[in-house]
């Protein structure tokens, strides 16, 4: 008798035989399926940004910007409310007290009010970015050096639209711009010690609306025609004590410090023997400290500012060089010393402001 059972095929077999009928639409799918687009470049690429042909445009007016930075031309879009401006140059050159990079930057923020603090260009920085708000306009600025030791400058500004529902549009163009802008590409950091790092807060108050340039030594300023040098506090203490009160400050002390700094700069040519400052009495503060001198061919002024208690005294220096062919030393140190003289007081002023 024939058995009328039907042969069974494992599952496992099964399957397998599923899974080889399938596979190939699915390679082929994959092999057909586009690449995923890549992110435009809204930093680089201008019509990328505005999504829109951009044109040549007039520059717009910079309120308090005075003469124009030379050597760009501006591209608008969004009906001139989006604009573009790119520069270009080597390092170094043009020497001066200050580098094209801290006068850039310095000039991009024209249009602040006096009294708004500024970003100080610092000379170890490669790149940096700056987003500020000017009025009813917003300005990204980006300042990097490339592989060959050039420096582009790069700002955008833009004036946003009345109408709302354009104004969200290229709000968030604006955004993708200030997102893409806050790579680690476009940014550097510089690092300071504890002393040099209390400055931070002091350097741009004392610049003002001047144009400066951090480094590791301190900042460099211009002033009177003088290219100064501001000094990180001085490592050490002093040998004498110096009284945080100016009531304790008795002149007998002052005396003998003067006694000990002649001492220690025997060469020197005194211009301002070490006295008090007279600080505002609207402003409360420990008792401040200065002498000026001529040595090696600068003009030399310092600051003493005690702390309290047993903390070390803060000094620190403003130098100049003396001009050369300038006829007798001490005469032309005699105009110089009020321009030194006048920085550290007001280095003093603002750093009883800021930490007294």
């Amino acid at each position: 008798m024939t058995s009328t059972k039907r042969p069974t095929i494992p599952l496992a077999c099964l399957l397998a035989l599923l899974a080889a009928a399938g596979s190939p639409p699915a390679i082929a799918a994959s092999a057909h399926r586009p690449a995923a687009k890549a992110k435009a470049d809204v930093v680089g690429d201008f019509r990328a940004l505005a999504q829109q042909d951009p044109w040549t445009c007039e520059p717009l007016a910079s309120a308090g910007a005075g003469k124009a930075w030379p050597g760009a031309e501006a591209s608008c879009a969004w009906q001139n409310r989006l604009q573009i401006r790119r520069w270009t140059w080597q390092d170094g050159a043009a020497p001066s007290c200050l580098s094209s990079q801290a006068r850039w930057w310095h000039w991009a923020q024209a249009g602040l009010q006096p009294s708004a603090p500024r970003s100080v260009w610092d000379r170890r920085w490669t790149a940096q970015t700056l987003h500020l708000s000017v009025g009813g306009e917003e300005r990204l600025l980006i300042l990097r050096r490339d592989a060959k030791d050039s420096w582009q400058a790069t700002e955008w500004r833009w004036n946003p639209n009345p109408r709302p529902a354009t104004r969200r549009w290229q709000e968030g163009r604006w955004k993708l711009l200030l997102e893409a802008a806050s790579q680690p590409r476009f940014r550097s950091a510089a690092t300071d010690g504890a002393d040099a790092a209390r400055m931070r807060a002091i350097w741009p108050r004392l610049l003002g609306a001047r144009p400066g340039e951090l480094g590791s030594q301190g900042l460099a300023l211009e002033s009177a025609g003088l290219c100064l040098q501001a000094s990180n506090p001085l490592p050490g203490q002093t040998k004498l004590h110096l009284s945080y009160s100016p009531n304790d400050s008795r002149l007998e002390q002052r005396a003998a410090m003067h006694l000990q700094l002649s001492r220690q700069y025997p060469e020197a040519k005194w211009l301002t023997q070490f006295k008090m400052l007279d600080m505002p009495a609207k402003l409360p503060s420990g008792a401040k400290f200065l002498a000026s001198w001529v040595e090696n061919g600068q003009v030399i002024g310092q600051l003493w500012m005690p702390a309290k208690g047993d903390a070390t005294t803060v000094r620190l220096r403003v130098t100049t060089p003396l001009p050369q062919h300038q006829g007798e030393v001490m005469a032309a140190a005699g105009k110089i010393k009020p321009v030194v003289e006048r920085e550290l007081e007001a280095v003093a002023m603002q750093w009883a402001a800021a930490y007294e």
